[in-house]
């Protein structure tokens, strides 16, 4: 299994409300569409970082894939790449605004 965590901000000229929209009512269908995605969570955050440093996290994302073959089927859909380029609407270009990390090792002590 293959788990990807997603940080995301959005673009500062849209609001919290229309970025939380677009997140429930079509970025994430799409994946939860597409046959190769084993689970598909959003996390919709109030960022309690406030110093200043960094901009704040609107979301997390986590997405699994039963292997990096059935991730790569994803990636290459035309659903995949329409939500890819409806994203740049609502999410901060580069890696500040959407940055995906792999999973390697999941410890759950609760």
């Amino acid at each position: 299994m293959i788990t990807l965590l997603t940080v995301i901000r959005k673009r500062p000229e849209v609001s919290t409300e229309e970025f939380r929209h677009f997140m429930k009512h079509e970025y994430g269908p799409t994946y939860q569409a597409l046959p190769q995605t084993r689970t598909y969570v959003q996390y919709h955050l109030t960022d309690l970082a406030t110093d200043g440093a960094e901009e704040p996290i609107d979301a997390i994302v986590q997405i699994s894939f039963d292997s990096a073959e059935a991730m790569a089927d994803a990636l290459a859909t035309d659903a995949y790449k329409q939500a890819h380029a409806l994203r740049q609407r609502y999410m901060r270009e580069t890696s500040a605004g959407v940055h995906s990390a792999r999973a390697d090792d999941i410890v759950t002590f609760v």
